[in-house]
């Protein structure tokens, strides 16, 4: 079992200082199940960092002047720089016996970061590549979800260069696939950034324009009108699902965007577990499982659904791989509704980022 644990936290996304949060709470639950801590932050420009400062300075984004002034840390005796390996070892000092990524979002969760940490032969927490990848690109995803024949709205997606052409032409083929109202989304990204909801040609003609200078394509989806229930999944080859969330948004916010989320004190709370009956549950939860093998995620992901309040209908709606440890995150508390703590969950993610990097070691032929 781990000893070492290296949390890698901030990072060159427009989800930054939502990283910072999720680190703060990773590293207290790690010192609580009794690991020792090396803690690396990149900062918005992608330099790399040891910080040794209060562990609270770090989600108030205090730790970089901290890091920085502690730069001219000498490196382990006759180690040169020459693979991502080395990297990590100048940083902690030693090699770690796991990696804990607490980032999220582009060039965090995407399969960028987890090719270099793969690279470096040492465990990491979390999804590998390709599931990484996948689970980032929402259209791919959505793709997989097809094939898995797991329900979803309907939806389409644009590209920025074809908004920059013609975007009249463009909203017209939006609004004949989808229709109003209708919700678009960067094709990369997460915790809601760039997110827009259009409920007529005027306002989606705006939208595709807005949307569009986050991410080369947008996803457009129909806007239905539904409770949200989100799943946390733990496991490799056997994965599990804790007990259901519900966001339940307050009346003022017309859709839980970035905002509502994370700098709203009464935008939304989480419900758990969520108030559905059993066969819906277990359903969501076959679902969610489902969707977490037909995209080869390993350690954790969340889960997210609409149930329809017109119908009653099931939709996935997409997945997180690397999902918030924030206080009002979902997938922290919904373990812990169902048993397992912080100290005790955030052990499990180490052993079972352990145990994958023993099941997908390979023979060398060298």
């Amino acid at each position: 079992m781990a000893q070492t644990v290296m949390v890698l936290f901030g990072g060159v996304s427009t989800e930054y200082l939502i990283s910072l949060r999720s680190a703060f709470n990773i590293i207290g639950g790690l010192r609580e199940a009794g690991f020792q801590v090396v803690r690396v932050g990149i900062t918005p420009k992608g330099e790399w960092f040891r910080y040794e400062g209060p562990d609270e300075a770090i989600p108030e984004d205090k730790w970089q002047a901290i890091a920085r002034a502690a730069a001219d840390m000498p490196v382990p005796a006759g180690l040169q720089v020459r693979s991502p390996r080395d990297l990590i070892i100048s940083l902690c000092g030693c090699v770690p016996d796991c990696i804990f990524p607490a980032v999220h979002g582009i060039n965090c969760e995407d399969g960028a970061l987890q090719g270099l940490l793969t690279l470096t032969g040492i465990p990491y927490v979390g999804c590998g590549v390709l599931a990484s990848a996948a689970g980032m690109d929402k259209l791919h995803a959505k793709i997989v979800f097809r094939h898995a024949r797991i329900p979803q709205c309907r939806f389409t997606s644009v590209s920025r260069a074809d908004i920059k052409r013609n975007v009249e032409k463009v909203a017209d083929q939006v609004a004949a696939a989808v229709g109003y109202p209708c919700f678009l989304k960067p094709n990369n990204g997460g915790s809601s950034v760039g997110t827009c909801r259009a409920a007529d040609r005027a306002g989606l003609i705006a939208a595709l324009r807005e949307v569009s200078q986050y991410d080369r394509n947008v996803v457009i989806e129909e806007f239905v009108r539904a409770r949200e229930i989100e799943v946390a999944v733990m496991g490799n080859d056997k994965p599990k699902a804790a007990l259901l969330g519900e966001v339940a948004t307050s009346q003022q916010v017309t859709y839980y965007d970035y905002e509502a989320k994370y700098f709203m004190p009464d935008g939304a709370e989480v419900i758990i577990p969520a108030a559905l009956d059993d066969k819906t549950s277990a359903r969501i939860r076959r679902y969610a499982l489902k969707a977490y093998k037909a995209l080869g995620c390993a350690g954790l992901s969340r889960v997210d659904f609409f149930i329809s309040r017109d119908n009653g209908a099931v939709y996935i709606n997409e997945i997180n791989t690397l999902p918030g440890f924030t206080p009002i995150s979902l997938f922290p508390k919904a373990f812990a509704a169902s048993g397992v703590p912080l100290a005790q969950l955030v052990k499990r993610l180490c052993r079972l980022a352990i145990q994958e990097r023993e099941a997908t070691s390979r023979r060398e032929l060298i």
